[in-house]
């Protein structure tokens, strides 16, 4: 049994769902997510509340 880097487990997501492959566009995907401003507890809170009023909406 081999075991899956991470990346190895996204690039076979993203064959699975014809993403684009370059390496540049994975760079800047995860640069963008590593990146990202921690949200504090009451951000999502906030987050998940509009979702749900969202979801009721439709």
């Amino acid at each position: 049994m081999s075991t899956k880097t991470q990346r190895e487990k996204f690039e076979e997501a993203s064959k699975k769902l014809n993403a684009d492959q370059s390496e540049e566009v994975f760079d800047a995907i995860v640069d963008k997510i590593a990146h990202a401003p921690k949200l504090t507890q009451e951000q999502i809170k906030e987050l998940l509340r509009r979702k749900r009023e969202k979801g009721n909406r439709e």
